[in-house]
C-alpha cells in the first residue's frame, strides 16, 4: 500500500468536501471529517471472515435479548454498582410484555492481529455495539473519496465497495410496512448540538427517498412533548412507528427526570425501538464477558455459529475470576494489578473515553471498593497490525504508525415467532495513531478509513 510522500493537503481536503465527508466544528461551522489518506489493506481471507461473523453475532444479540431472565441474572451485580445500568435493567424488567417486533442495527468491531499460525492476520473482537452504531452514512462515502484521491495520486487501490445506508434504509422500510401505520414517522433520538449530524442526515435522506418521514428530537424534548395514545408513541400528535436511538447511551444523557420520562415512554409504547431495552443490555460489556464462556455461548447459538464467533473472541474476565498468569493462579484483579500493561479495564459504557489502561488500571483497582468494581470487566489488551500512513485532521496532515479498528454492520428484524431479516450491511474502518488508546472519531481520536484488497 503506497503512501503519498508529501500529501497535497488542499486537494485532499477538496476531495473530502466534494464527497460529503463533513462534520460540524465546535463553533458550528463545517469541516471535513478526520480522514486517512490511504485505505487499510486487507486480504480476501480476512475480509471473508469479517463478513461471515455478522449474522451470527446479530443472531446472538437477538437471542440473548429474548432471555430477560438471563440478562437479569448476569447484570444484577453490575446494576447494583452502576445507576445507569440499574435504570435500564429495571425498566426492561418492568416492561416485560411481548413486543410485536424487534429491529436492531449492530456493529461488531475487530482488530486484525498477527499470530504465528496466521501471519496475515486474525480478527479479534473488541466489542459488539447494539445501540447508536454510528457512521452508517459517512462510511459509505469513504470508498469514493479514495477512488478520486487515488486517481490524483495515480494509485490503483482496489477499494472494497461499501454502502451500509442502502441495506439499513431498506430494513427501515420493511419494518415500517410491518408496523402498518401509513402516516407514521421514524423518530431519531439525537443529542443536542450533534457534531456528527451529516452521518445521520445521509440515512434520513435515504429514508425520505423511500417515502419515510423522519422527526428528530432529543430525549428531553420527547419527555416534554411525547404522549401515549392507545399504546402508540405520539410526538406533537404524530405516530412514531420506529424510534431510532442515536443518543441515550451515556449516563449523563439519562440523568434528568425529563430524559428518563422519555425513555420510559418509549419503552411502554408499541414503537419499534432500535434497539429495544433488552438488545441494548445484550451489548453491555458484562454480557460480552459472560458469553466468552463456551457453555453460555451454546445456550444461544448452534455449534457451527458458536465455533465461528468463539474464534474471534478476546480473553475477557470478571475481576473475581481465577486465571493463569506467569505460572501462577491469580484472580483477574490480582493479575491486572501485577501486569496492567496486559489488559484493558472496561465499564458498562458506550461511546469511547471510559476505558482504563496501564497504571490507571492499577490505581483504580487499588483505590475503589469491590462493589464498585463489579461494574467493570477485564479484557486482554489486543495488539493490532501496525502500518505507516498519513492522516488528515482539521486540514492539517500528519504521518506516523497507525492501527485500524474494523467494524461490520448488521441488521436484524424479527417478530415474536419469526426471523424476517438477518444480514450484513457494510463496514466501518477507524484508524488512529498506534500509541493512542481510544479510537472514537467523534471523541477526537480516530479517522475515517476504508478497506482495500491486497494479495497475500
Amino acid at each position: 500500500m503506497i503512501e503519498p510522500s508529501t500529501p497535497d493537503t488542499a486537494t485532499a481536503t477538496d476531495m473530502a468536501l466534494i464527497h460529503g465527508l463533513l462534520q460540524r466544528s465546535e463553533s458550528g461551522g463545517l469541516i471535513h471529517c478526520p480522514l486517512m489518506l490511504s485505505p487499510t489493506p486487507i486480504e480476501d481471507s480476512a475480509l471473508t471472515r469479517l463478513q461471515s461473523l455478522t449474522e451470527p453475532f446479530s443472531l446472538l444479540a437477538h437471542r440473548v435479548a429474548s432471555e430477560l431472565g438471563f440478562l437479569d441474572q448476569q447484570l444484577r451485580q453490575a446494576a447494583a454498582a452502576d445507576d445507569y445500568t440499574r435504570f435500564l435493567l429495571a425498566l426492561a424488567l418492568e416492561e416485560q410484555r411481548e413486543q410485536a417486533f424487534r429491529f436492531s442495527i449492530t456493529r461488531s468491531d475487530y482488530f486484525l492481529t498477527r499470530s504465528e499460525s496466521d501471519p496475515n492476520g486474525v480478527l479479534r473482537q473488541v466489542e459488539l455495539n447494539t445501540i447508536a452504531a454510528s457512521y452508517v452514512g459517512l462510511a459509505g462515502r469513504v470508498p469514493d473519496f479514495y477512488r478520486s484521491w487515488g486517481g490524483i495520486l495515480e494509485q490503483d487501490w482496489e477499494v472494497v465497495p461499501n454502502d451500509p445506508v442502502a441495506v439499513i434504509a431498506d430494513a427501515f422500510l420493511q419494518v415500517m410496512t410491518a408496523y402498518g401505520a401509513p402516516d407514521a414517522r421514524v423518530l431519531f433520538v439525537v443529542q443536542p448540538e450533534e457534531r456528527n449530524i451529516f452521518d445521520q442526515r445521509i440515512l434520513e435522506i435515504a429514508l425520505i427517498a423511500r417515502g419515510i418521514r423522519v422527526v428528530r428530537a432529543a430525549l428531553e424534548e420527547i419527555g416534554e412533548r411525547g404522549r401515549l395514545r392507545d399504546g402508540q408513541l405520539e410526538l406533537d400528535g404524530r405516530i412514531m412507528a420506529i424510534t431510532y436511538f442515536r443518543a441515550g447511551y451515556r449516563p449523563d444523557e439519562l440523568a434528568s427526570e425529563g430524559a428518563r420520562r422519555a425513555r420510559r415512554l418509549i419503552a411502554h409504547s408499541s414503537s419499534v425501538s432500535v434497539p429495544d431495552l433488552a438488545t441494548h443490555l445484550a451489548g453491555t460489556k458484562k454480557i460480552q464477558q459472560v458469553l466468552t464462556d463456551p457453555r453460555q455461548l451454546r445456550r444461544f447459538l448452534s455449534e457451527t455459529d458458536a465455533a465461528r464467533v468463539e474464534a474471534a473472541f478476546a480473553q475477557i474476565h470478571a475481576l473475581d475470576q481465577e486465571i493463569h498468569q506467569d505460572g501462577r493462579r491469580l484472580s483477574a484483579r490480582e493479575a491486572a494489578i501485577a501486569r496492567p500493561e496486559r489488559f484493558v479495564l472496561k465499564p458498562q459504557r458506550e461511546g469511547g473515553g471510559f476505558n482504563l489502561y496501564g497504571e490507571a488500571i492499577r490505581r483504580f483497582l487499588q483505590t475503589t471498593s469491590a462493589s464498585e468494581q463489579q461494574a467493570y470487566i477485564l479484557m486482554e489488551r489486543l495488539h493490532p497490525m501496525v502500518r505507516q500512513a498519513w492522516g488528515l485532521r482539521d486540514g492539517r496532515p500528519w504521518q506516523g504508525e497507525v492501527v485500524s479498528e474494523i467494524g461490520h454492520f448488521g441488521v436484524l428484524f424479527a417478530s415474536a415467532d419469526r426471523l424476517h431479516l438477518n444480514r450484513g450491511a457494510g463496514y466501518l474502518v477507524r484508524t488512529k495513531r498506534h500509541d493512542v488508546d481510544e479510537g472514537g472519531i467523534s471523541a477526537g481520536f480516530g479517522h475515517l478509513d476504508a478497506l482495500a484488497r491486497v494479495e497475500g
